[in-house]
């Protein structure tokens, strides 16, 4: 997805742009629909295309949806996994009490948590949006 904004700050290779609201018309960035903070987002981006970017400048960045689906995918879908897989395997332990099973749930939901945690640290370059054209 393709999507609008205004580059407000740039430290390092981390940028950070506001993105503009998908109904806004405005290209100036001043009218009330580009500049009204409660309807638009501050996104960390890349400019892997080594654009000459300065701060002020409109920007179209890209905001891969297979980035932001598997994004999902490992933040809700694995750590509710391995809840029912901790659950699962705890209780298939004979004698052990439904207490048990729960700790053994919120183990394995840990788990995921902090695995999630691990990767988005190293990945985090990876997966922010890059930077397209200078409009």
């Amino acid at each position: 997805m393709i999507t609008k904004g205004i580059i407000k700050e740039i430290k390092d290779s981390i940028i950070s742009v506001e993105m503009f609201d998908e109904g806004s018309s405005c290209s100036s960035g001043n009218c009330a629909s580009c500049s009204s903070k409660e309807k638009n987002k501050i996104l960390e981006a890349l400019n892997t295309k080594q654009l000459p970017i300065k701060t002020g400048s409109f920007i179209e960045m890209e905001l891969s949806t297979a980035k932001a689906l598997i994004a999902a995918f490992r933040v809700l879908i694995i750590p509710l996994l391995l809840f029912i897989s901790g659950f699962m395997i705890i209780g298939s332990i004979q004698g052990i009490s439904e207490g048990l099973q729960v700790a053994g749930g919120f183990t394995g939901l840990g788990t995921g948590f902090l695995f999630n945690l691990l990767f988005s640290k190293k990945y985090k370059l990876k997966e922010m949006p890059e930077i397209v054209r200078i409009l």
